[in-house]
């Protein structure tokens, strides 16, 4: 199943939504905007990200 990531970077904590392909959200959240951080989040949230875009 693809998954698709949208990441609302801010300084401090990122918003994070998780959607599948036909739109379904899988998953909405919040991570401090650090990158281990992120990268935990993304790998048990969407472990099969196709793509993933953000807005700062």
């Amino acid at each position: 199943m693809k998954q698709y990531v949208g990441l609302d970077v801010s300084q401090k904590e990122t918003s994070v939504c998780v959607v599948d392909e036909v739109g379904q959200v899988l998953f909405e959240g919040k991570a401090k905007s650090d990158p281990g951080a992120l990268m935990a989040l993304l790998r048990k949230r969407a472990p099969q990200a196709e793509r993933i875009g953000f807005e700062t």
